[in-house]
């Protein structure tokens, strides 16, 4: 029995695709524009401000600590991508 605020220890695995449509749900963006290598600001068209709410959102959502130093490293869909699989593997 799993107590009802208890997060559950099993570790999802999220698939880029997943990421993305969160992504973009939480930012109202078209997910068309989230190809691993698209720069957030130049290609995607988002503030730094945005990049803030991706990392709210790994940690929100999926339950990653990502630390100050690691958010300030996303420059591409695929980096923030690559934290969350990191954070997941690392549980």
């Amino acid at each position: 029995m799993v107590a009802i605020n208890e997060k559950p220890t099993q570790v999802q695995a999220v698939s880029f695709d997943e990421f993305c449509h969160a992504v973009a749900q939480r930012l109202n963006i078209d997910v068309n524009k989230l190809r691993p290598d698209a720069y957030w600001v130049d290609d995607v068209g988002i503030s730094s401000v945005d990049i803030v709410k991706i990392v709210m959102l790994i940690r929100q959502k999926f339950h990653v600590k990502i630390s100050t130093t690691q958010a300030g490293r996303i420059k591409t869909v695929e980096n923030a991508y690559q934290l969350l699989e990191s954070g997941l593997n690392n549980k």
